[in-house]
Parts: C-alpha cells; structure tokens; sequence
C-alpha cells in the first residue's frame, strides 16, 4: 500500500475509505470510562488509564505519608526524574520548561510576564481557544495595547492558505503572535513552523498553544524557534488532569515568571517553576507512566491509527450528514480529531441551542461530543483515541441525521 508522511508519520493514503483496525483488542477497558458512553470527546480533557490512576494515587499516598520530606527536601529531585522523562518526549532540555496545572496557565504566564507598551500588539487567529482570547484581551487592556485576531476563513484548503492568511495579519506593532498548534473548535494543524520561522524574521515573539499536539502528533519543541511552546499531556498522552508544562526559549527565560510569585523569585526560571507553591505534585509525578503506558502501544502506532481514524470520520460524517467538509478530505490539516459541520436544521443552532444539543445526546443517546457554533457554523468535534471504535462515530452519525430531520 503506498504510504506518505502526514506531520511526522506514515499514514496509507487509500486506506481512508475504511476505517483503521484496532491496535488491540480491549483497549477500552485499560480505561475508567463508563461502559455505556460513547465517548468521543478525548480533547476535552483527556480521559484516564486505570494504570495512571493507580500511579497519582500511589504518589499521593507516598507524599501524605512523607510531606515534609518529598514536598519540601525531595521535591526538587523527584520533579527531575520527571521532567526528563517528558523532554525526552518533546526532545527538550529538562530546565528548559516548567510543569503548569494546563496550557492556557502557560499562556497566562507569558501573558502576565511581558512588560507591555501603549501601542503593542497582541495578535491571533480567529481559531483562538476562547480561554486563551479572554486573557490576552486582559492583558492588553491593563497596558493599554491592541488585541487583534486574523480571520481564517472555513473551508481550508491548505496549509499555505493558513500561513499566508496569518503571516498577511502581522503589522509593525506586533509584539507577540499567540498559534495554535492544533485549534481546538475547528480541530486544524496550523503550520506553525513557516509561521514561526517569518515571524522570528521580523523579530516578533511566538508563543505556541499546544494545548492537543503532546501525544497527537511528534513534537521536537526546540526545533520549531518559536520563543515560547505550551503543552497538556493530560489530553493526549494518558497523564493525569492538571499536568501541562511551558517551554521558554533559552534567551527569554530570565522574563517569564509563573503564575504564583513565591520564594524563588528572582532565583531563575528553573527555580521559579519548581516552587509554586503547595500544589499537588502527585498530578506530574505520575505524567511519566502515562508516557510509558502509551509507548507500550507504541507512539508511531497510536498517532497513525488515530490519524487514520480522523481522516476516516470525516469522510463517513461529512457524506452521512451530507454536509462540505472544512478542510481537505486527505487528512492533511488533521491530527486526532475532525470537525465536521452539522446538517439540516442543526446548521442554524444559537450557542444556548448548541449547548443544549450536547446535554440532549448525552443524556438521550449517551454520546459524548464536543457540539460548538463558531463563526456562524454549527460544529461536531469527534475525537479519535485508541479505545474508539468504528461502530461508535456510525451511532454518532445515525443519531445526528435523526435529529436533523
């Protein structure tokens, strides 16, 4: 079967008409998800192996026997082993990021760390997760600077439509583009590194939300030169929730401060992010078995069986529902996920409508999926993880043409 590199790993370009097969069988019950949900919102937040559950409560155990003595002398050394084991994940240097509870923190720190003028630019897309649009408006109105979005129109047809679209928004008071690695209402991988690579040719800073890319798609952090990268592996790489961390390019460490100012203030950016306060550091201690748990599976295999899956839930869903897709048929701008637009009469649902279709499928039809209106559509966000079956986006599909009607 001919093959192709898609974002880093093979995919079999005719094997979209069809469905993945599973990498094992039984794989749902390796997780603690309840037996009668279809779940397909895996982005949301995650969902945990009982092995990691195991993990966090064996080390809560552990510091709740010991607190003074892993919280406050072996701290320091039990965050090392911890963090190597993630850089070797993200090809990073262990002291060049900090652990934080998610990566809208992440941003929140940048955010908060920059010493802004009147007349700066904060800039983004229109794809901005809404979390992260509400703190950069923060920001910028404190300093009386400029929050501006560049609209990226639906459908996308590729990623050089995307770069020229957000590289013709940059103006000579941007000071910093905020880019989504993959977005999360419209479920697109933004080329991030031609962006990046312009941007750094105009000396604007980049701070990368990679809220969904750990464990969807390989990363290499350091190679990408944006100044700042931001992460959850508690979304794809089967860590506990609240296990982020944030990347700071070497020459912009000494600015970037966390969150919680504390008794490492001024000591360095690895000392800074290694104290934050009494948080509970059972959450990353354990963020190292999820990491192995999925290399089990091996991390080539997962990321192309759920690509794969992706690619071929958009094609069912978009000619189920009858509806155009937002983005090439190949999979090309997808990673784990697809977003794929609602038909019928659910084209024209308000927020509060939409809202309320995604409590009805749960609490009617036990499906669990991400229901959105953005930018005048109406959006499913199925997600696609290794315990996802074919029959469950096929259930999907039947309820959703049932309601349309």
């Amino acid at each position: 079967m001919e093959s192709e590199r898609i974002h880093g790993y093979f995919v079999g370009v005719s094997n979209f008409e069809s469905p993945p097969a599973p990498l094992r069988q039984g794989l749902r019950s390796e997780w603690l998800l309840r037996d009668d949900i279809t779940f397909l919102n895996h982005g949301s937040f995650g969902a945990l192996p009982r092995r990691i559950y195991e993990e966090q409560a064996d080390w809560r155990k552990r510091i709740e026997a010991e607190p003074i003595e892993l919280i406050a002398r072996r701290r320091v050394e039990l965050l090392g082993v911890a963090k190597r084991k993630i850089a070797d994940f993200v090809h990073a240097e262990p002291d060049d990021f900090g652990f934080v509870t998610n990566a809208t923190e992440g941003i929140n720190a940048v955010l908060r760390s920059m010493r802004l003028r009147a007349g700066d630019e904060l800039l983004t897309t229109s794809h901005v997760y809404n979390a992260v649009r509400k703190a950069m408006q923060y920001v910028a109105s404190g300093a009386d600077a400029t929050y501006r979005e560049v609209d990226v129109p639906l459908p996308v047809a590729s990623s050089d439509q995307i770069a020229e679209r957000v590289l013709s928004g940059l103006s000579n008071r941007t000071r910093l583009l905020v880019i989504d690695h993959v977005t999360s209402p419209t479920a697109l991988i933004f080329p991030i590194r031609k962006i990046i690579a312009e941007c750094n040719a105009r000396k604007i800073d980049v701070l990368v939300d990679g809220a969904h890319a750990p464990g969807m798609l390989p990363l290499d952090i350091p190679s990408l030169g944006a100044s700042y990268y931001t992460g959850n592996l508690h979304k794809w790489a089967a860590s506990p929730k609240g296990t982020g961390f944030l990347w700071v390019r070497k020459d912009r460490q000494a600015d970037i401060h966390p969150l919680i100012v504390s008794h490492h203030y001024g000591e360095g950016f690895v000392a800074e992010f290694g104290w934050q306060g009494t948080r509970d550091l059972a959450t990353w201690l354990a963020a190292p078995a999820g990491l192995s748990f999925m290399a089990e599976l091996g991390w080539d295999n997962v990321m192309t069986h759920n690509h794969a899956m992706a690619t071929w839930v958009q094609r069912l869903l978009c000619k189920r529902w009858n509806v155009q897709p937002i983005s090439p048929v190949d999979g090309s701008l997808l990673g784990s996920m697809a977003s794929i637009k609602l038909p019928g009469k659910l084209a024209d649902l308000t927020d509060s409508q939409a809202l309320h279709l995604n409590q009805r499928l749960y609490n009617e039809f036990k499906i669990e999926v991400p229901i959105m209106a953005w930018n005048g559509h109406v959006l499913a966000r199925p997600c696609c993880q290794v315990y996802n079956t074919p029959s469950e986006y096929e259930w999907l599909a039947d309820v959703i043409c049932e309601l349309a009607r």
